[in-house]
């Protein structure tokens, strides 16, 4: 399970794609234009006065959004999932109908990693100083059982189906091991077969994961056998987001993992091409291919950039991106403000 992408996959790249794709000398990259910034529409998140919070997690369909917030009285903050069931987009820019918000007080810090077209929440919390996976469907949260042999366990990603993968910290060997929890036979977790110290980033509808492992991005089919996202000449890589056909992550040519190049890999090939995020992390991808950052949605070679973004300043930060453009994140001007940008 540790073997590269097959040979008739990098024979599809082209030395000039290739060269482009790794960010050589002498090879310019793509040029991008910018749409205006009033078409990507601001829409900050119902949320009472007495509460904080941001939305961190969309489902692809862009109907369900969770956050994390606080209710404040006093010196007191009372940690608190936030959920936002979105109306239907308008197919006319700038039209907007306010989501409704459920809010699910807790314990302890419910951090939501990932939600489905269900709205079926998956994410980890703390308890004792121990991370913990949990799943909150109807109302409910159940904690997700964990492997004896690992210290910590995080729940990243969730698939329509139910399915949900994440990892596991292994003390002993400091390193980490990549777990699914199948829908099919709830109750149960398993280890992913692949390379050592890894993580699984997400999983897709047809059961395909894809993760980060022994310093290259990977996927595994849904048949078992698993694939390095990479390219011909690259030392490392590694996996951000995955959704849909499309994965985005980063490519170097050297050892130094701080000069490497942005790109967005096709999973129905294995291609890379890079992608000009103008010196920016990426934060989401969608089915689309449309790669969003803290403060701009990246389409190939156009670049929209979210209403209220101050260059160098964290007042605007997107989080999440669903199929249809909807973008969710947070505001901080006064407070932190959940935040939802459409038409981007």
């Amino acid at each position: 399970m540790t073997r590269t992408v097959r040979s008739r996959v990098l024979a599809g790249i082209a030395v000039g794609a290739l060269a482009a794709t790794l960010g050589l000398p002498g090879v310019a990259a793509a040029a991008t234009t910018h749409r205006t910034a009033s078409v990507c529409a601001l829409h900050p998140l119902p949320l009472p006065a007495d509460m904080v919070g941001r939305a961190v997690e969309v489902d692809p369909t862009g109907r369900f959004v969770a956050g994390l917030g606080y209710r404040i009285t006093g010196d007191v903050w009372q940690p608190l999932m936030l959920l936002w069931t979105v109306p239907p987009l308008h197919p006319r820019p700038g039209v907007w109908n306010e989501p409704r918000l459920t809010v699910v007080p807790t314990a302890v810090d419910h951090i939501p990693s990932s939600i489905n077209r269900y709205g079926v929440v998956v994410g980890s919390a703390s308890v004792d100083n121990v991370y913990r996976p949990w799943r909150y469907s109807n109302g409910h949260f159940e904690w997700l059982p964990a492997p004896t042999t690992v210290s910590g366990t995080w729940a990243v990603a969730i698939n329509s189906r139910g399915d949900v993968v994440g990892y596991g910290a292994v003390e002993e060997t400091e390193t980490t091991i990549p777990l699914l929890w199948p829908a099919d036979r709830p109750g149960t977790v398993e280890v992913i077969d692949s390379p050592p110290v890894t993580g699984a980033e997400e999983i897709l509808d047809d059961g395909t994961i894809v993760g980060t492992a022994g310093g290259f991005g990977w996927v595994r089919h849904p048949d078992g056998t698993t694939d390095r996202l990479t390219a011909p000449g690259a030392r490392w890589s590694g996996v951000w987001a995955a959704q849909g056909t499309w994965a985005v992550g980063r490519i170097g040519i050297s050892d130094d993992r701080e000069d490497g190049t942005w790109v967005r890999w096709d999973l129905r090939t294995g291609v890379a091409n890079a992608v000009n995020l103008e010196g920016r992390t990426p934060q989401d991808v969608n089915a689309r291919g449309a790669v969003l950052t803290g403060q701009t949605v990246v389409h190939g070679d156009r670049i929209v950039t979210l209403y209220g973004a101050v260059p160098d300043a964290r007042l605007v930060l997107g989080w999440s991106i669903a199929d249809n453009g909807l973008v969710v994140g947070s505001t901080n001007d006064s407070r932190l403000r959940p935040a939802s940008w459409t038409d981007c």
